[in-house]
C-alpha cells in the first residue's frame, strides 16, 4: 500500500492518537502557557536531531510531538480550559445576551437554536448555549443573526434517563454544548433585529430561496429540495424520514460526499472545454474550488458540507497536481487538516462513515469491478454504479450495524435507481433556485422537477415497505466491529496477492467473534434486574430474569414494544423473551418485595423489612405517615407522578431519612440482584 510511505498518514495517526487520549483521559490539564512552552521545545529538539541525523530519535520525538499536536488541538477546543467562557461568570439573575447561530429542527412544544452566549453583566464571554423559545405566534419570526436579552437560569443539559438511550448531553457536548434555557414571551426580549456576518447572510439567502421556492411544490417535495439544495432537513416529514432510512437511502437527504462528489462530476463535465484554452487547466481547478465551496455556503456551512467539501477539493487538487494516489493522499491530507481545526469531529458518526465509504470505494471497487466485464456502454455503467453501491455498504456494514442496529438489504436497489437521479436533481435544482429567486420560472419545469422527486419518494416509500428485506435489532459490540473491519482488510489483502497463508487471519478474527458472542451471551444470561424506566406521565416496569424480561404496564405487547426505552433496553441487554403483564400492586424480587402504590392511593397496613415503595399516577396520600406505619428501605417516584408531588416527597423523605429515588431526576431506578 503506497500510502502507508505518504508522511502525512504517520502525522494523521499520531493526531488521532493524541485526540483520543486527551478525550477519555484529559492528560493535558496544564494550561495553554506550559502547553505552548512544550511545543516549543520539541519543535527545537527536532530541529537539532534532525541536522545531527539522528533517526530513532528523531522519529520518537516527532511522533510525541505529533500525538502532543492531537492533545492540544482537543484542548484548544474546549470552551472549559477559557478564562472567558461564560460559566465563570454566571450568578444568579445574571444579564445575558445571547446571539442566535443556529437555527434546529423544533419540537412539539419550542423553537430551538444554537445560541452564542455574548456577555454575561456587560463581561464580554465565549460559549454556546442550547436556546428552547416557547412557540408563541408573536415570535415566529427569530432567526440567525437575532440579539436576545434575557435573565433566564441556564440548565445543564442532562445524560439520558433510560439506559442505552440516545445520549443527547454527549451528542451536544461534541459541539461544544454544555447548557440550554428555556425562554417564553415574559422572560426575554429582543435587542437586535440584524447583525451583519456571513452566517446571517447566509440565513438571509436561504429564507430568500425558500420563500421563493415554497408557492410553486408540494409539502413533501419542498421538504426535499430543502434537504438536497439548501442542507435543512427541518421541513422533511417524519414518515418521508423514516421511508429513507429504512431503503438505505437516508444519507441522500444529508448533503455529503456523495451530493459534492456528484457536483463535481457535473463541473468537470460542464468545465471540460477549458482544458483546449491557454491556463485552461487552471481556471478550471479555480473554478471547480469556487463552486464547491459556494454550494458549501449556500447550504449553511453544516459540519457535513465542510467536511465533504474539504475532501473533494483536496482530491481536486490532487488531481490537477497530477498525484500517483490523488484520492488516498487526499482522504488522509484533508482528515488530518479537519481533525486539526475540529478534533470532535472523530467522534462524529457521519465524519467516520463518510471517510470509511469512499476509503472502501477506492480500495475494494475496481477489484469487484474486474469480476465482470460488460459488453455494452450502458451495461457497464450500471456495473460500476453497483460496484461502487456495494463496496461503500462493505465498507460502513459494521460500524452502521454498531450505531444503528439494521440492515437495509435492499439497498443497491434504491442506490441503483436514487443515486442516477441525483445528479438531475442538483443540477435542476440550482437552475431552479437562480430562476426562482429571479421571479421567471416556467410552469413545465416546476412540473417536470416536482415529478422527479414526487417518483422519487414514491420509489424509496415503496422499498421501505418491503419489512421482510429489513433487518433490524443486530446488536454488535464495538471490538466487534474492529474484528469485522480486520477481516475486510484481510480478505482484500488476500483477494489481491492470492496468498492461502493470509487467509489464517481472518479465519482467526471469526474465531475471536464468536468467542466475544459466547463470552456476552453468558454475561447477559446471568443478569438479575429490577428497572423503573421513566416514562412522562406513564409507568414502566421490568423485572428481568437471565435472558427474560417481565414487563408490567397497561398497554399490549405490540404497544409496548413502539416504546424506544425499552426496544433499546432489550436489544443491547440480548433479550430473547418479553412478557407484559398488568401492573401488580406486589412484586417479588429475590428476597425483597416492592410495593406499587397508583393512583387510589390503596396499600397494606404492614409489610417486610427491606421492602421497596413504587409510587405511580400521583396517588393521594400521607407519606409521612405511610413512612413511619411501613418502614420502606426505598421509596421510588416514576415519571408517571405530578412533578410537584415529587418534590413533596423528596422533601418528606429527607426529613424521614428514608432514600428518594425519582425517575425524572436521577434517571432509571435498576436494583441488581
Amino acid at each position: 500500500m503506497k500510502e502507508l510511505r505518504y508522511l502525512p498518514l504517520h502525522i494523521l495517526v499520531c493526531v488521532i492518537i493524541g485526540i483520543f487520549a486527551q478525550h477519555y483521559f484529559i492528560i493535558w490539564k496544564f494550561g495553554f502557557y506550559k502547553l505552548y512552552s512544550l511545543l516549543s521545545i520539541l519543535l527545537i529538539c527536532l530541529f537539532i536531531f534532525h541536522r545531527l541525523k539522528r533517526k530513532w530519535i528523531f522519529i520518537l520525538i516527532s511522533s510525541f510531538t505529533y500525538t502532543l499536536v492531537g492533545v492540544s488541538s482537543l484542548y484548544i477546543s474546549n470552551n472549559n480550559n477559557y478564562k472567558t467562557y461564560f460559566i465563570n461568570y454566571i450568578k444568579p439573575n445574571s444579564k445575558l445576551i445571547l446571539e442566535l447561530k443556529e437555527e434546529l429542527k423544533a419540537n412539539s412544544y419550542n423553537y430551538r437554536f444554537i445560541g452564542s452566549v455574548i456577555s454575561i453583566d456587560n463581561q464580554k464571554t465565549l460559549g454556546k448555549v442550547l436556546i428552547n423559545i416557547s412557540k408563541d405566534s408573536s415570535h415566529q419570526n427569530l432567526g440567525v443573526g437575532n440579539r436576545l436579552y434575557t435573565i433566564s437560569e441556564l440548565i445543564e443539559i442532562q445524560p439520558p434517563k433510560n439506559p442505552y438511550d440516545f445520549n443527547y448531553k454527549r451528542y451536544m457536548n461534541l459541539k461544544g454544548i454544555e447548557y440550554q434555557l428555556f425562554l417564553n414571551t415574559k422572560t426575554y426580549r429582543v435587542i437586535t433585529t440584524e447583525t451583519h456576518s456571513l452566517l446571517t447572510t447566509i440565513a438571509e439567502l436561504k429564507k430568500d430561496i425558500q420563500l421563493s421556492l415554497q408557492p410553486y411544490f408540494s409539502h413533501n417535495v419542498f421538504g426535499i429540495i430543502n434537504s438536497l439544495l439548501l442542507g435543512e432537513r427541518k421541513v422533511v416529514s417524519k414518515k418521508l424520514l423514516t421511508d429513507y432510512s429504512d431503503a438505505g437511502a437516508i444519507h441522500i437527504l444529508a448533503i455529503s460526499g456523495l451530493h459534492v462528489g456528484i457536483l463535481v462530476l457535473l463541473l468537470n463535465y460542464l468545465f471540460y472545454p477549458l482544458l483546449f484554452i491557454k491556463y485552461g487547466k487552471s481556471i478550471r481547478f479555480i473554478l471547480l474550488i469556487l463552486m464547491i465551496w459556494l454550494f458549501a455556503i449556500l447550504t449553511g456551512l453544516s459540519s457535513s458540507v465542510v467536511r465533504a467539501t474539504t475532501m473533494f477539493s483536496f482530491i481536486v487538487l490532487g488531481k490537477y497536481l497530477n498525484q500517483k494516489q490523488p484520492i488516498e493522499n487526499a482522504l488522509i491530507s484533508s482528515m488530518l487538516l479537519l481533525l486539526i481545526c475540529k478534533p470532535t469531529f472523530l467522534f462524529d458518526v457521519g465524519f467516520q462513515l463518510s471517510y470509511i465509504a469512499v476509503l472502501s470505494i477506492v480500495k475494494l471497487q475496481p477489484l469487484l469491478y474486474t469480476i465482470y466485464t460488460p459488453k455494452y456502454s450502458i451495461v457497464d455503467k450500471i456495473w460500476q454504479l453497483t460496484t461502487v453501491s456495494i463496496t461503500a455498504q462493505i465498507g460502513v456494514l459494521p460500524l452502521s450495524l454498531y450505531y444503528f442496529h439494521q440492515f437495509p438489504s435492499l439497498f443497491l436497489l434504491s442506490n441503483l435507481i436514487i443515486v442516477p437521479c441525483l445528479g438531475m436533481i442538483l443540477l435542476f435544482g440550482i437552475l431552479i433556485v437562480i430562476l426562482a429567486l429571479l421571479k421567471f420560472l416556467p410552469q413545465f419545469l416546476i412540473y417536470f422537477y416536482e415529478n422527479i422527486i414526487h417518483l422519487m419518494n414514491s420509489i424509496v416509500s415503496w422499498i421501505s415497505s418491503q419489512e421482510n428485506f429489513i433487518l433490524k435489532k443486530i446488536n454488535i459490540s464495538f471490538p466487534e466491529v474492529i474484528l469485522y473491519y480486520l477481516i475486510i482488510i484481510f480478505l482484500f489483502q488476500f483477494i489481491r496477492n492470492k496468498s492461502v497463508q493470509i487467509l489464517l487471519f481472518p479465519l482467526s478474527f471469526v474465531i475471536c467473534i464468536q468467542t466475544l458472542y459466547i463470552v456476552d451471551k453468558n454475561k447477559y444470561n446471568s443478569k438479575r434486574e429490577f428497572i423503573v424506566f421513566h416514562m412522562n406521565k406513564e409507568s414502566i416496569i421490568g423485572n428481568r430474569t437471565w435472558n427474560t424480561l417481565e414487563v408490567y404496564h397497561t398497554k399490549t405487547h405490540n404497544e409496548i414494544m413502539k416504546v424506544t426505552s425499552l426496544v433499546n433496553y432489550t436489544l443491547k441487554e440480548n433479550i430473547d423473551s418479553l412478557n407484559v403483564n398488568s401492573t401488580k400492586n406486589i412484586i417479588k424480587v429475590k428476597d425483597k418485595l416492592v410495593l406499587v402504590i397508583d393512583s387510589l392511593g390503596i396499600h397494606p397496613k404492614a409489610i417486610p423489612e427491606n421492602s421497596i415503595i413504587l409510587l405511580q399516577y400521583s396517588p393521594k396520600l400521607n407519606l409521612n405517615r405511610l413512612i413511619k406505619t411501613l418502614q420502606p428501605q426505598q421509596i421510588i417516584a416514576d415519571g408517571s407522578n405530578y412533578k410537584s408531588y415529587i418534590e413533596q416527597w423528596k422533601r418528606t423523605c429527607k426529613k424521614q431519612k428514608t432514600p428518594f429515588h425519582s425517575t425524572k431526576q436521577n434517571g432509571a431506578y435498576i436494583l441488581r440482584y
